[in-house]
């Protein structure tokens, strides 16, 4: 059973009677990098070009984030604006297609402004450059503002989502190194069945706060966490096999190398997506099992495949890996 929060729907009836021609697809594109292929193309940018550490670090943050999200929404249960009188579909200023979708989420707090405030304010914390700072503060202004102007959260949302990801960033700015150096002693087995187990055990708490109902699954977290899973299962291979500096080469190297593996995680999620579609209903047990694995080949094969190509098609040199026979 859902229950509707008393928050302010003036603000979001407002904006969406005042929208402004050149604003609305400026914000919309702070809303598609607020989202989890958003993030995607930054982080493998970061990866593939600039800094592997900070990008699995800033990956790791953004989808616990994500995944605290989604596990406050599930349990707050607060529908979104426009919801309760079916007005939404007039009401929002997203595609047909992502408002079915939004419409079967729930609303508090906000994910675009929980994970934006962690995301860029770590960003924050680890640059000195006062001019990236101030970008990074209004990248976090602007994917937050973006969804009571596109009608789909209330402000109050908003709010709560920045405080919490304000926090998870300072948290993880502060403890971060320690927690990543006691995962490191952990066994490579022991550290895949922790990640395993875990997502299992949220999955089921989360299917039970929701009356382990077919029509409000769990969807986006078991993204998050197989994403999740097959990142922090492919760094330590990376690392110990390939270990590739993301530095070595010039500019049309960096972008083939980042063309490169945005292709094979987008091409690995569509393909898969495409050929689970037909063995499972996505809202079934196995098509969570199914989304999950998807998404967990997806993290794998870009945290660790993209730098074996990157190797093998001479984008970066490493003395790691075997070179092929000249």
């Amino acid at each position: 059973m859902r229950t509707e929060l008393p928050f302010r729907l003036d603000l979001v009836e407002f904006l969406a009677d005042h929208r402004l021609q050149f604003l609305t697809p400026l914000l919309q594109l702070f809303t598609f990098l607020g989202e989890l292929e958003g993030y995607i193309l930054i982080i493998v940018l970061l990866y593939a070009a600039y800094d592997k550490k900070l990008a699995i670090r800033l990956a790791v943050l953004t989808l616990v984030t994500m995944s605290v999200n989604h596990a406050l929404k599930t349990m707050i249960r607060n529908p979104r604006p426009f919801i309760g009188d079916g007005s939404y579909k007039q009401r929002w200023a997203v595609s047909a297609e992502r408002a079915a979708d939004l419409a079967t989420e729930y609303s508090t707090p906000s994910g675009h402004a929980m994970a934006g405030a962690s995301f860029y304010t770590y960003l924050y914390g680890v640059t000195a450059n006062r001019y990236a700072r101030a970008a990074f503060v209004a990248c976090i202004l602007l994917t937050g503002f973006s969804r009571p102007y596109l009608g789909v959260h209330y402000g109050e949302d908003v709010l709560i989502g920045w405080v919490l990801g304000l926090a998870l960033a300072l948290l993880a700015v502060r403890y971060g190194a320690s927690l990543e150096r006691r995962w490191s002693r952990v066994a490579y087995a022991t550290q895949v069945a922790s990640l395993v187990a875990t997502s299992l055990g949220i999955w089921l708490v989360t299917r039970a706060v929701s009356d382990w109902s077919t029509t409000d699954p769990p969807s986006a977290f078991v993204s998050y966490a197989g994403l999740l899973t097959g990142i922090l299962a492919g760094q330590p291979l990376e690392a110990s096999m390939v270990n590739f500096d993301p530095k070595a080469g010039g500019p049309s190297s960096k972008l083939l190398r980042y063309v490169l593996c945005v292709a094979v995680v987008l091409g690995t999620l569509e393909i898969l997506g495409r050929l689970f579609a037909m063995i499972a209903v996505s809202s079934s047990p196995l098509g969570h099992l199914l989304r999950y694995l998807r998404y967990s080949a997806a993290g794998f094969i870009g945290i660790f495949v993209a730098p074996l190509l990157f190797v093998r098609l001479r984008l970066v040199s490493n003395p790691a890996y075997p070179r092929a026979p000249s």
